[in-house]
């Protein structure tokens, strides 16, 4: 019976964690947003078989027995042992209520700081035109910015009003980048990609969220006669509007322009 208990609550541990991550917007921060409905579904069945487990025995092919061990041909094993491995699995469920109670929060400039910035080659002439200006600047993801201020041979940022959003992160040189992630499926193999603001006399805290809007400065553009290394290359933005926001409800981009 203790087994089946240690099996039940486990059970409805992790199918309350899926429920809880699915239902709102804190999966987010871990995986994309189309990963939400898989984790309900997968919560409300493991909390199912969690409730069947802990019913009373009696009924017949009971899902509990589907995760029960094999029986053993051997003696049975000693009272002490029994409940020494049925403690052992209650330490299973605090995982489960850590993440429930204390959830990390999104990378942010700590993380952004131990990864290598992104870099990957792309072909400057199949870039797509550019947005049409809204309210004075044109409103384009990190990702897009780089790729274009990099690799770009047609030098379709030169001149452009842009706006981005990203969070603040500290530079060695005493200001500080803007930064965000592009993830293509979980945390785990999210991107950094970040923009060296420039003109922005305030010292922005880390992890603070702004939208900045501002120029491409030219010289850090590639094919203006100087030799630009595109993959240590860290694009300049002059900023003419720093604004600080709200994080965005996603703080992961997810396309990532050069690829």
């Amino acid at each position: 019976m203790s087994d089946r208990r240690t099996q039940g609550t486990l059970l409805l541990a992790v199918g309350g964690m899926a429920l809880f991550l699915g239902r709102g917007d804190l999966a987010l921060s871990y995986v994309r947003a189309f990963v939400q409905p898989l984790l309900l579904a997968s919560g409300a069945v493991l909390v199912a078989l969690g409730l069947a487990a802990l019913a009373p025995p009696g009924a017949k092919l009971a899902p509990a027995t589907w995760f029960a061990p094999a029986a053993r041909s051997g003696p049975p094993r000693g009272a002490e042992a029994h409940h020494g491995t049925s403690r052992v699995a209650w330490l299973l469920v605090l995982p489960p209520l850590v993440l429930i109670l204390v959830g990390p929060p999104p990378l942010g400039s700590y993380a952004a700081g131990h990864r290598a910035p992104v870099s990957a080659g792309a072909d400057g002439g199949s870039m797509p035109p550019l947005e049409q200006p809204l309210n004075g600047a044109v409103p384009m993801e990190l990702s897009e910015f780089y790729y274009r201020a990099v690799f770009d041979e047609r030098h379709s940022l030169d001149g452009v009003r842009v706006r981005l959003l990203g969070f603040a992160s500290p530079s060695h040189d005493g200001g500080y980048l803007l930064a965000r992630f592009a993830m293509f499926c979980c945390a785990a193999d999210a991107q950094v990609v970040e923009v060296a603001v420039k003109g922005d006399g305030v010292r922005r805290p880390a992890d603070q969220w702004l939208s900045i809007e501002g120029y491409l400065r030219a010289s850090l553009a590639r094919g203006d006669g100087r030799d630009v290394d595109p993959e240590g290359a860290t694009p300049e933005l002059i900023a003419d509007s720093v604004t600080p926001v709200q994080p965005p409800r996603d703080r992961y981009e997810h396309t990532l322009f050069g690829y």
